[in-house]
């Protein structure tokens, strides 16, 4: 993943997918670089309270809940 994240620009590749795209990361990383990259080209970001890095385990309820959200208002819409 790293030699991916590295050599591969997947940057534009996850903003070039299309489908609706949420980025999700513990709110303990809010400073990450390229957030606003992501929100002005249309993808919505999901800070999950409480966690930094994992946040499948520091946080597992507002993380499913906000995957959850996410999938309803997308269905159907890419």
């Amino acid at each position: 993943m790293v030699e991916l994240s590295d050599r591969c620009n997947l940057l534009n590749r996850f903003l070039s997918l299309p489908a609706p795209r949420m980025f999700m990361y513990g709110e303990q990383n809010s400073s990450l670089s390229y957030l606003q990259t992501l929100a002005a080209n249309g993808v919505e970001l999901a800070p999950i309270s409480r966690s930094a890095h994992f946040p499948m385990y520091s946080n597992p309820p507002e993380m499913w809940a906000r995957i959850a959200a996410f999938v309803s208002r997308s269905d159907g819409r890419a």
